[in-house]
């Protein structure tokens, strides 16, 4: 059933501070959810909107042409990409929800943590999801990143190969 997606569980545990091996929630920190399909973060967005834990917050979603929008008392509406940008500086949203292609030059130093729904093939978009949060202006000296993953899948593997490419990169 679609309720009891893996990955959406695990999410909702690093949001909520309920995952095993973290002791806080990332929702505190600010955080934002990417991926590859629109399909996907809309989504995301519906199946928290409908929790009671997530009721009081706006869940923005930040995609391209005219998409864009946010979660309120679980109704989603939409709104000016520029909107959720100013909104989240201002600190007023801190879950946010964006597509790879959305993601360009967005500054949102007032998120401290990212979590990958899904693993882009390319290494470097990787990176730039990463740059999203890790800006001049942090303001955490330490950003949170967490990838997810069906074990053994097609994307497991993918994992393995960024990882090692990215290791590489850096060395």
């Amino acid at each position: 059933g679609g309720n009891n997606d893996p990955k959406l569980e695990a999410l909702v545990g690093y949001l909520l501070g309920t995952h095993p091996g973290i002791n806080k929630g990332w929702l505190g920190f600010g955080c934002i959810l990417f991926s590859q399909y629109y399909d996907t973060v809309r989504w995301v967005g519906n199946e928290l909107a409908k929790r009671d834990e997530f009721s009081g917050i706006d869940i923005g979603l930040y995609a391209g042409s005219n998409r864009s929008g946010f979660w309120r008392n679980g109704r989603f509406q939409r709104c000016d990409r520029n909107e959720l940008k100013t909104r989240v500086r201002a600190g007023e949203i801190k879950l946010l929800l964006g597509t790879d292609a959305a993601s360009e030059g967005l500054n949102l130093q007032r998120l401290g943590t990212l979590i990958n729904i899904d693993l882009p093939w390319n290494p470097t978009r990787l990176e730039q999801r990463k740059g999203r949060i890790q800006r001049i202006g942090q303001v955490r000296n330490e950003i949170w990143i967490a990838n997810l993953r069906y074990r053994d899948s097609v994307e497991d593997r993918v994992h393995q190969v960024l990882a090692d490419r990215l290791e590489s990169i850096h060395n």
